[in-house]
């Protein structure tokens, strides 16, 4: 469940406002840093969680892999390590209502009105995970790994032949823009590519370039707030998004991510909501664009 700094920042309890104050310092630190690798390596690793919890979880334990709350661990048969000191994430608070819905029956076309239970959001509260390395017990039994995963360059040999498969736009070689390696057009829904880039590269920017029609598709990409934002930082938007999900989905495919550029996409994010608003949008595309590689595996299975 997405964590809206709104609701946070006006949130009556004290201990959900002290740790958003937490995750404002961190962020800072991230921006400081100018670390953006390292928080999208974290959203990488932990994609089920918000980027809020994520940022936390960066700021607080940076060497986490696997977090979980203390019944998941004992669940697994593993325990917390004694004096281990929790991480502080934020998780929502969810209340029971009696709701008044319309109902149409089948067979009658009768519209009635009928009452039944629902969950609503009512706030967020402070909870507790822990990394692995905070506990100890039994092994952990090895996730399952996604079939078309390879090392090298036969990752991104893979990658390309199934993103071409599933590409829900279509891809043609030679740029209009002249020194572009690659380029989506949404007016048309046409991604083109350089033709002189090597066999790796190619595949990056094709990720890339993917992600970017995606974002659009989702309404997340940077021409949808050029007159929100303005030109330059709806821009700015656009690319970081892009960058940053095509790089998550490289690294989930075991590609050689060396390649990718975080240093412009660093100078740009430099407020700590902004940075938080794109990692929503950065998971969302990143998703996606998994999704698409690994459809294109399941229907030549």
């Amino acid at each position: 469940m997405s964590v809206k700094l709104e609701n946070l920042k006006k949130s009556r309890d004290q201990k959900v406002r002290e740790l958003y104050n937490r995750l404002v310092e961190g962020v800072r630190a991230v921006l400081d840093r100018a670390d953006w690798k390292a928080y999208l390596d974290m959203l990488a690793r932990f994609h089920k969680y918000s980027p809020a919890n994520v940022a936390l979880i960066l700021a607080q334990y940076p060497k986490a892999t696997r977090v979980a709350g203390i019944k998941t661990w004992n669940s697994l048969g593993r325990r917390v390590k004694p004096g281990e000191k929790g991480i502080r994430i934020f998780a929502p608070t969810l209340v029971r209502v009696r709701v008044q819905v319309e109902e149409t029956d089948p067979e009658t076309g009768e519209v009635r009105v009928v009452e039944r239970e629902e969950e609503r959001l009512a706030g967020f509260h402070v909870t507790h995970v822990w990394d692995v390395s905070q506990t100890e017990g039994k092994p952990l039994p090895e996730p399952p790994e996604f079939t078309g995963r390879v090392s090298g360059g036969e990752a991104a040999r893979r990658v390309w032949d199934r993103l071409l498969t599933t590409c829900p736009f279509p891809v043609a070689w030679g740029v209009t823009t002249p020194g572009a390696k690659g380029e989506f057009n949404p007016r048309t829904g046409e991604i083109r590519l350089d033709p002189t880039l090597d066999e790796g590269l190619r595949t990056k920017v094709l990720l890339h370039e993917v992600a970017h029609g995606l974002a659009y598709r989702l309404g997340l990409d940077g021409t949808q707030f050029y007159l929100t934002l303005g030109r330059k930082v709806a821009y700015q938007r656009g690319e970081a998004i892009a960058e940053g999900a095509a790089y998550i989905a490289a690294a989930h495919f075991g590609m050689d991510t060396g390649g990718y550029c975080f240093e412009y996409v660093a100078d740009w994010v430099r407020d700590a909501e902004k940075l938080l608003e794109w990692g929503e949008a950065v998971q969302k595309v990143a998703r996606a664009l998994i999704e698409l590689v690994e459809n294109a595996g399941e229907k030549a299975a």
